[in-house]
């Protein structure tokens, strides 16, 4: 039989498979006669026995019997009855018809074949084509599969809505292969009969041809309902319908779910630009203070980044599963399109496969990981220095907030502070509050700025920046670590939808938080600017911006020089100035001076800063403009800077070996 099919265009397995089960139904539907029913329409009997009547009177009552007898289910003795009308009335076609259907169910296919002949011979009307047209589908050849389908074109178009006469149609469309009939027809009788369990039936297996899995389904399900046998129906979903069924609703949720991802994702990505916007527009509208308070449209501004750098913080973890769900898709996919080209590139299957496991192990390990409590450089107690722990206690009492419990000095020349503990424990500013000042920055500073400086780092624990943000923290930490092993794991490819997820969402939280960072710097600086002179914080903010491209140039410049001669380098914080770096020493100053900020600046551009300051118009006082050397608060600050440079040589020859 599968060698009679002529598809009009290619077809698949199931799609055999299907067709397949179409022409078997159609041997299991009928095998009962399709009139044997409790109770018989008056309107249809009424005009056959009157036909039967004027051929012979005395045949009615035996007809009524045997029909009785064949609704109750009684065969033999309606068969033999219906014989009895034969002999009594040789040339009424519906005994015969009916003697047909009796046949058919006792499965004697040629008899019931050529009593159904015998009808239509002598009344070629629908009722006669349309069983006959059943009788021939049992034989399951092209030849009586054919002619079936003619008969039962015939019979609709005589009685359009007869439902025997539809499923004729319906099962011998399917039988020679013309499923645009067989759907006309289905759609036709389910309007007839919306409850007729083969109907139902058949619209699973036709919306299966169609690749419509659910609908499928859910029409095969419902005709077992209504009556189909269960055995049926099942070997139906069994070919792969509920599978695919299945796996059409993972895909169409799984869709859905990635539209509402991409979309939140898309919500948070606007918000974080507006909340940008907004802060430029509320910064310009500052007007000249006195006090530390921000404004109440800075304070909206605050709570509504901390708000959504929440979300976007959760978002993180809530994207993970859809960035693995689409990278299965793209693997998944690949290889069943392998499966139908019939080749498979190893190589490009190799990567797929590598790509996978090193995704998912680069997202378990980011996920798990957890950053590491490391002192981030070498502390200094208040007996190594007490004249800067007196400064910088001093400050914590102008400003009236708690001090700092521990400072570190690190080789490098950043100035910033952190804070430990609990959410509750900072909120309530009992947490363990570290100052980390870089020894790269001191020597530019005189103590004034220095002070300065360290009230803008103060400015960040009054207005409570340090009290939050840990699960930021976490997040962009997990994402640079995803980054990395992605790379080191050869993972990072244009159709790994992990790395472009990565990339994607580092690119959306930095534009976030980034933003919230540079709110929080400005406010910072107002605190410095009122506490101890707007002159006297931008002074030390340039120094510090100064220093923080000096220092490297020209240590990274003394370090190769030293290596490269193989002459020891000992204090890195008092070179000579080099004449030849000058040059590019002042161009990249005045590029980070006169530079706008952007949106990937965790401080706003330096220029900005200090229009801000300037704006402020905060009186300036000869007491806060301390010109002694930063430098001097150290007792032994040669030693200390011998030791931060050895510690520098040490890390350097240790990632050279």
């Amino acid at each position: 039989m599968i060698n009679q099919i002529k598809p009009r265009r290619a077809w698949t397995f199931w799609s055999v498979i299907l067709f397949l089960l179409l022409v078997g139904c159609a041997s299991k539907t009928v095998e009962a006669p399709p009139s044997a029913e409790p109770t018989r329409d008056p309107n249809l009997e009424k005009p056959i026995e009157l036909q039967l009547g004027k051929i012979n009177p005395d045949a009615v009552p035996v007809y009524q019997e045997a029909t009785q007898a064949l609704d109750h289910g009684d065969y033999e003795k309606s068969k033999q009855l219906y014989e009895q009308v034969i002999v009594m009335a040789p040339d009424f076609s519906t005994a015969y018809r009916r003697l047909g259907y009796i046949e058919l169910s006792l499965n004697n296919i040629d008899r019931a074949e050529e009593l159904t002949r015998k009808a239509l011979t002598l009344e070629p009307n629908s009722y006669n084509q349309s069983s006959l047209a059943i009788i021939l589908l049992q034989k399951d050849t092209p030849k009586d599969s054919q002619e079936a389908y003619d008969l039962a074109t015939l019979a609709v178009k005589s009685l359009p809505d007869d439902d025997q006469a539809l499923t004729a149609l319906m099962m011998s469309a399917g039988a020679i292969n013309n499923l645009e009939v067989a759907r006309t027809a289905n759609t036709q009788l389910l309007k007839v009969q919306p409850t007729y369990p083969l109907a139902h039936y058949f619209a699973g297996l036709l919306a299966a041809t169609d690749r419509k899995w659910e609908k499928a389904e859910a029409e095969l399900v419902y005709s077992q309902t209504l009556g189909m046998p269960s055995e049926m129906v099942q070997d139906a979903l069994k070919t792969g319908i509920a599978r695919n069924a299945m796996i059409a609703r993972f895909l169409r949720w799984s869709a859905v779910a990635t539209i509402v991802w991409l979309f939140g994702l898309g919500i948070l990505f606007v918000m974080g630009t507006y909340l940008s916007q907004a802060t430029i527009r509320a910064l310009n509208k500052t007007e000249p203070v006195l006090n530390f308070q921000a404004s109440p449209g800075e304070r909206k501004i605050r709570s509504a980044y901390k708000l959504l750098i929440s979300i976007l913080s959760m978002f993180f973890y809530i994207s993970i599963p859809f960035a693995i769900l689409l990278l299965l898709v793209v693997v998944g996919g690949a290889f069943y399109l392998f499966f139908l080209i019939g080749s498979i590139p190893i190589q490009f299957a190799l990567i797929l496969v590598l790509t996978l496991f090193a995704s998912l192990f680069a997202v378990a390990r980011a996920l798990f990981w957890r950053m590491k409590d490391i002192p981030p450089g070498r502390e200094l107690k208040r007996i190594d220095a007490p004249e800067l722990w007196t400064l910088v206690e001093d400050v914590a009492r102008k400003l009236e907030v708690k001090p700092v419990d521990t400072i570190y000095v690190t080789p490098l020349s950043g100035i910033a502070v952190y804070e430990k503990g609990s959410i509750l424990q900072k909120l309530r500013g009992t947490g363990m509050r570290s100052l980390i000042l870089g020894m790269g920055a001191i020597p530019g500073l005189t103590q004034g700025q220095l002070t300065a400086v360290l009230a803008h780092e103060y400015g960040h624990f009054s207005n409570r920046d340090t009290a939050g943000g840990d699960l930021a923290h976490q997040v962009y930490a997990s994402l640079v670590q995803m980054a990395e092993r992605l790379l080191r794991g050869g993972a990072a490819q244009v159709f790994n939808p992990v790395w472009l997820f990565v990339l994607g969402y580092q690119r959306v939280f930095l534009r976030i938080t980034l933003g919230a960072s540079r709110l929080q710097e400005i406010l910072a600086d107002r605190y410095a600017a009122i506490a101890y002179g707007g002159q006297n914080f931008i002074e030390g903010l340039q120094s510090v911006i100064r220093q923080d491209i000096a220092f490297p140039l020209q240590a990274n410049y003394e370090i190769r020089r030293s290596l490269d001669l193989n002459h020891p380098l000992y204090n890195l914080y008092d070179l000579p100035p080099q004449e030849n770096l000058q040059g590019e020493l002042e161009k990249q100053v005045e590029e980070a001076m006169s530079r706008m900020t952007s949106q990937y600046d965790s401080h706003p551009a330096p220029k900005e800063r200090i229009e801000l300051i300037e704006s402020l118009r905060v009186p300036y006082s000869p007491v806060q403009d301390n010109r002694l050397p930063a430098l001097r608060l150290f007792p032994n600050p040669e030693e200390l800077q011998r030791e931060l440079t050895a510690q520098i040589m040490k890390n350097i020859r240790k990632q050279s070996q």
